[in-house]
């Protein structure tokens, strides 16, 4: 029921099932639905190619008077009117001298007049026709990709671990690409001919309605192969969409990851696997093509024989008197170029089954649920002032297995909590439950007494920045970097928060500085100078809660060290939740909590843990056996005031 639409019920099949007679499905209404909201401009230039469809009718009516008047020996060439056209059901006759001024007598001139009449009116109408409904076609599909797009980023954080960053950008582009030539190249095409079809069909039916039928009883041997043909297309394009997804996944993988390929010296694995799936792709390609083909050769074939029967026919018909040389060019000319018509319809079909194959997978994209929408009484959430509560806290992903489990977690506002422990403990599933990026299972996640998912998740969110191991630059200027949501900040200000991270020196030795572009991912930068960018980006941002998610782990000294003292600055006065692996980056936390397999196992001070002798001492004793202490500046003092802190076990600023 939800695939087809239009259809009507035709009797019952075998075992009883009810068979359903197919009209439109469901993908076509989703394709033409794309126009509704440019009905008005679609209407105005389908009533422009029915003009000049018109005029294509209208120069095949023309060849009876060329061939009965201009060009017959012994003919006048004036004083008698010029005809056209004669209804077989009234034997009335249109002439030609009807269509022009009556200061014109002769023959050819009648003729020349009407045909260069004809011509520019067939030409104003075919070019504002086309752009109107090329304007249409462009437009409806630009919306449909704005609207995928828009689908795609509203998404929850799980969708992306399931589907490849290189399908969805093929989807947004490769697959609405076919749309937009289904939808703007071939639809204006399609209002043309189809009207064109029409005309030539009235024009065959007035000149001889037998010799139109005869035409016509071949149709149905082109039309039923034809509509397999278009399953077979839609078929191969759709399989040919997956392929080109995952070349575009391929290129991703292997364009960011062109350190890893050189360093493990996989160039010719990777080329070898690329070269493999474009061979796929071809074969494909190669199936919707001879498909494609085979449907123009189908019709040259059925042209050439009806030509032939039809010429036999007017044969005899000429030489008993019953038919003019000149109706027999008009009949000969209007089946010709109605040919072309139905073949373009064919193409214009074919197009449309490739954009239905390509649409399928842009439609359920469209179909899915959003990131969980504000509950309806949601209200903005108050400035935070006192503290964030873990109650009972549970999650597991898609239903299996609990990652977390059962937390219990209170966070004064102003404190510095390190959370800690192996990988795959939990650590950055339990911090991703603040900004709502994921929902608990069971229990809450309360700000100020405010549960989070009776909040709005603008305010929720605008009250937390989060600075992690890979910070994702865009390729923009430096300064819409750091300003990046927050459009209009003075000058001042964010100068100011490029200097508490301590990018501003390197960004004025930028050959642009604030204003230099800085690349795919800012990778013109290196790594400790990107990780400084995003700090800024934090700074000026300025909400009250932080998220530190490995933000030094792979930097190398001399980075980190810049970098530590930037996030010195940037948690001055901050509610901070730091992760990290290296254990000198939380000495200095408030509390630090030990994740085990999801669950809190210990909590404590750095000293109060060491000296319990449990799974955190024996992580630091794994670090630092065969080190020297580590040094770290200290959490909640700016890095500019560190000199040397006598309870620290190195110097400020030491590696």
């Amino acid at each position: 029921m939800s695939e087809f639409i239009f259809g009507f019920n035709v009797g019952f099949g075998p075992k009883g099932r009810q068979k359903r007679l197919v009209i439109v499905p469901v993908e076509f209404r989703r394709l033409f639905a794309t126009v509704r909201g440019y009905r008005v401009w679609l209407a105005l230039g389908a009533i422009l190619m029915a003009v000049s469809a018109a005029g294509n009718a209208f120069m095949a009516l023309m060849a009876r008077p060329i061939f009965d008047r201009v060009l017959a020996p012994g003919q006048p060439d004036s004083g008698q009117p010029v005809p056209l056209v004669t209804f077989p059901w009234n034997n009335r006759t249109i002439y030609l001298d009807s269509f022009v001024p009556h200061m014109f007598h002769n023959a050819w001139t009648i003729f020349a007049v009407a045909l260069l009449a004809v011509f520019i009116i067939k030409g104003l109408a075919e070019f504002c026709g086309t752009m109107l409904i090329q304007y249409v076609g462009l437009s409806a599909v630009t919306d449909l990709r704005d609207r995928v797009f828009a689908k795609l980023i509203r998404q929850p954080m799980g969708f992306f671990q399931h589907h490849p960053i290189g399908r969805l950008m093929s989807a947004t582009i490769n697959d609405i690409e076919r749309l937009r030539v289904a939808m703007s190249e071939y639809l204006a095409d399609f209002f043309l001919q189809t009207f064109s079809l029409a005309g030539f069909t009235f024009v065959l039916f007035l000149v001889n309605w037998k010799m139109a039928l005869g035409s016509m009883i071949f149709l149905p041997f082109v039309a039923f192969p034809l509509s397999k043909l278009g399953k077979r297309i839609r078929k191969s394009v759709g399989r040919t969409q997956t392929r080109l997804g995952e070349l575009n996944q391929m290129i991703q993988e292997g364009v960011s990851g062109n350190r890893v390929v050189k360093a493990f010296t996989m160039e010719d694995s990777e080329i070898s696997k690329f070269r493999v799936t474009a061979r796929r792709l071809m074969r494909e390609n190669l199936r919707w093509i001879s498909a494609y083909v085979l449907n123009g050769v189908m019709m040259d074939l059925l042209g050439a024989v009806i030509i032939a029967l039809i010429v036999l026919f007017a044969r005899d018909a000429i030489n008993h008197h019953q038919m003019s040389t000149g109706k027999f060019m008009s009949f000969v000319i209007a089946l010709i170029a109605s040919y072309t018509p139905v073949k373009r319809i064919g193409i214009f079909y074919q197009q449309l089954e490739q954009a239905r194959g390509a649409s399928a997978q842009v439609f359920d994209y469209l179909a899915l649920e959003e990131e969980q929408p504000d509950h309806p009484l949601a209200i903005p959430l108050p400035p935070f002032s006192r503290q964030i509560d873990f109650d009972r806290v549970k999650f597991s992903y898609d239903s299996g297995s609990a990652v977390l489990n059962d937390i219990n977690l209170t966070v004064k506002a102003g404190e510095v909590t390190a959370i800690v422990g192996s990988s795959g403990a939990g650590k950055t599933t339990l911090v991703n439950l603040l900004p709502r990026f994921y929902s608990p299972t069971s229990g809450y996640v309360r700000i100020d007494g405010n549960n989070i998912d009776n909040v709005t998740l603008r305010s929720l969110r605008g009250q937390i920045a989060i600075v992690t191991q890979e910070n994702i630059l865009f390729n923009d200027t430096v300064w819409n970097n750091i300003c990046y949501g927050r459009p209009g900040v003075p000058e001042e200000r964010v100068v100011a928060a490029a200097q508490a991270a301590l990018a501003h020196d390197f960004i004025q030795d930028l050959p642009q500085k604030y204003q230099t572009l800085l690349g795919d991912r800012g990778q013109r930068l290196s790594g400790g100078q990107r990780q400084r960018l995003a700090i800024a980006r934090a700074i000026l941002k300025d909400s009250p809660i932080l998220i530190l998610d490995e933000a030094t782990s792979e930097l190398d000294s001399e980075s980190e060290m810049l970098v530590q003292k930037a996030l010195a600055n940037l948690m001055v006065g901050r509610t901070s939740f730091v992760i990290a692996h290296r254990l000198s980056t939380v000495r200095r936390a408030d509390r630090i909590l030990v994740l085990d397999d999801g669950e809190i196992r210990e909590t404590g001070t750095h000293q109060e843990l060491l000296a319990r002798g449990g799974i955190y001492a024996h992580l630091y004793e794994m670090q630092f056996r065969d080190t020297d202490s580590p040094s770290e500046i200290p959490f909640g003092r700016r890095a500019t005031d560190v000199q040397s802190d006598p309870q620290s076990d190195a110097p400020a600023g030491a590696d």
